[in-house]
């Protein structure tokens, strides 16, 4: 049998708050240095909006981040740097996590900044650090919940269990994929000697938690007749069939950064093969489980990210041991970290201007590939949508004053209604209104309506919803993709049926 002595001891924890708060602050120096460099993404206006609409749910994803994006617009108004403050917060905390998840793990300075780093050069992380968006905060509770899973193996103390169906719960609120997290632990659960507590109450408690704080959540989506099944549904079948396994698989290497993969793939060995971390392979376990479980369901490239930093702090420890007489591997080790997290940097965040970012990524991939806005596409969604407003407001303008009291704005996209809802007053635009995601639920104006400005429809669909419907202006946004981004913008009339009965088959939960 194994003694306790043979296991990496936890380091007190005291003692390790200064590592991982270094590497924390850094990561906020990012969000000073180039958080306001573009302008807000669309989904940014969007959640905004959802802000503005409080509520237990949302079509497509959880309250918790339309909530912040409220307390945001209390706290510093419409500021873009506002915004971000908070994912910039949820990243620090991520970074701080990690390094102290490896600490607890047994690590030392080294293995703490080793996961620190890691945190920091990996791409996906500095993309959701620098942008208000769901992702940026699911790491923070991915950790805190193994945080938490280490002291119980630890201190075999059964009642930790609660603290992790709290995390879980609050993980839930962010992002409903908390629930491939919780689904990893039960199996790691059932596989390890802490089976034990099942036959306790305080694993089923913590469910009990989880479930409760969720419960909201659960209640507005069975008042709303489960609308975020229907947009899974839609999702899977429009987005992510398209996703092959080995595009996954690549997504991995790029997006956690290629030699990082060093680290979560020695945790890994470390958790599953090896004496000092055995103890640890729940960890191991609830990674596979999510992998095999996205795999098959064929998900987005990201949606395993915040799997990751519970690897990267066990394979910091591993490497730690790995190289104790090795400090030449060390150097290498965190110098290929910091180069390759350098190189990539400038695809992640806004530190060059757009153009001189696209050219910077054809020139680090050698132009190998076909499109480089496949992977500049979060950054190109954030140029053009306070010009979108202006020209909708020309178009407002040139109605005459008795009938701009009963028109209506009605966009195809939430992004364009998210920006005419945040700058439109400036024009004295009326709310905007839309067919997708929550904007749809929340419905058209209560009141007289007699002229639609519809921004996103082409003639086609006008002509089919109107009988009087034409597009009287085209915007072409500042910087476009190849094939041209235009939002045609239409003057319509006299619908083919009423308002009643026209909204809901234009939803578009897609």
């Amino acid at each position: 049998m194994t003694r306790d002595a043979d296991f990496p001891q936890p380091n007190p924890m005291h003692r390790v708050w200064a590592v991982p708060l270094a590497f924390a602050s850094v990561k906020l120096l990012i969000w000073a240095l180039w958080s306001h460099r573009y302008g807000f993404h669309i989904d940014e206006l969007y959640f905004i909006a959802c802000g503005n609409h409080l509520d237990f749910g949302y079509v497509d994803h959880a309250p918790f981040v339309p909530w912040i994006a409220r307390l945001s617009t209390e706290l510093f108004g419409d500021s873009l740097r506002g915004l971000r403050l908070f994912s910039a917060l949820a990243g620090a905390v991520s970074v701080f996590l990690a390094g102290l998840l490896a600490a607890r793990l047994g690590g030392g300075r080294f293995a703490q900044a080793l996961a620190c780093l890691a945190m920091l050069t990996a791409p996906v992380f500095l993309r959701t650090g620098n942008m208000f968006a769901i992702p940026s905060f699911e790491p923070m509770y991915w950790l805190a919940a193994s945080l938490l899973l280490v002291r119980l193996i630890q201190d075999d103390n059964p009642r930790l269990w609660l603290g992790i169906g709290a995390v879980a719960g609050l993980g839930l609120m962010n992002k409903h994929t908390m629930l491939f997290f919780g689904l990893g632990l039960a199996v790691a659960l059932v596989l390890s000697p802490q089976r034990k507590h099942l036959l306790t109450p305080w694993p089923w408690l913590g469910g009990a938690i989880a479930l409760l704080i969720f419960l909201p959540n659960l209640v507005w989506q069975w008042a709303h007749d489960w609308p975020t099944l229907e947009f899974v549904r839609e999702l899977n079948k429009n987005v992510m069939q398209r996703i092959s396994t080995p595009e996954f698989l690549l997504g991995q290497l790029l997006y956690i950064n290629p030699v990082n993969a060093l680290l979560w793939v020695g945790g890994l060995v470390w958790l599953l093969a090896l004496p000092a971390g055995r103890r640890y392979r729940m960890l191991a376990v609830i990674f596979l489980t999510v992998l095999a479980v996205l795999l098959y369901s064929k998900s987005k490239i990201y949606y395993l990210a915040p799997a990751y930093p519970a690897l990267l702090a066990a394979g910091s420890v591993a490497w730690e041991g790995w190289t104790q007489r090795r400090r030449a591997v060390r150097y290498a080790l965190v110098g290929a970290m910091a180069l390759i997290g350098s190189v990539l940097a400038p695809v992640s965040i806004p530190m060059l201007s757009l153009p001189a970012t696209e050219k910077y990524v054809s020139a680090v991939t050698f132009d190998a590939l076909g499109n480089v806005q496949e992977i500049t596409g979060d950054l190109r969604n954030m140029y053009g949508w306070p010009e979108l407003v202006e020209e909708v407001a020309r178009v407002y303008d040139s109605l005459p004053p008795e009938e701009q009291e009963h028109t209506v704005i009605v966009t195809s996209g939430y992004g364009s209604a998210g920006a005419i809802d945040l700058w439109g007053s400036q024009y004295g635009l009326p709310g905007a209104c839309s067919v997708e995601m929550s904007y749809h639920l929340w419905g058209l104006p209560d009141k007289e309506i007699t002229t639609v400005i519809t921004v996103g429809f082409g003639a086609d669909s006008l002509n089919q919803a109107f009988v009087d419907g034409q597009v009287v202006a085209e915007f072409k946004f500042p910087i476009s993709d190849k094939g041209g981004r235009y939002y045609p913008i239409g003057v319509c009339h006299q619908p083919r049926i009423p308002f009643d009965e026209l909204w809901p088959r234009m939803r578009r939960y897609s």
